[in-house]
C-alpha cells in the first residue's frame, strides 16, 4: 500500500469519529480542563467540529480514491 492511501484511511477515520461521536464528548475529553465552570461547549465549537470532521472525511476519501 502507498503511504497516501494509509494517510487517506486515517483521515477518513478521524473525520468519521468527529462526525459520529457527540461534540460534548469531544469537548469533555479535550477542552473541559481549560474552563472554570465546565458548563459545556459553545454552539460554534460544535458546528466547527462537524465541519472539520466533514472536511477530514472528504480529504481522506479523495486522497484514498486518487491513489488506488
Amino acid at each position: 500500500m502507498k503511504l497516501e492511501v494509509i494517510a487517506g484511511v486515517i483521515l477518513c477515520a478521524m473525520g468519521l469519529a468527529m462526525l459520529l461521536f457527540s461534540p460534548n464528548a469531544w469537548w469533555k475529553a479535550a477542552e473541559k480542563w481549560k474552563t472554570r465552570d465546565g458548563s459545556g461547549p459553545a454552539k460554534s465549537y460544535t458546528v466547527l467540529l462537524r465541519v472539520v470532521g466533514a472536511v477530514f472525511f472528504a480529504a481522506g476519501a479523495a486522497l484514498t480514491l486518487s491513489n488506488l
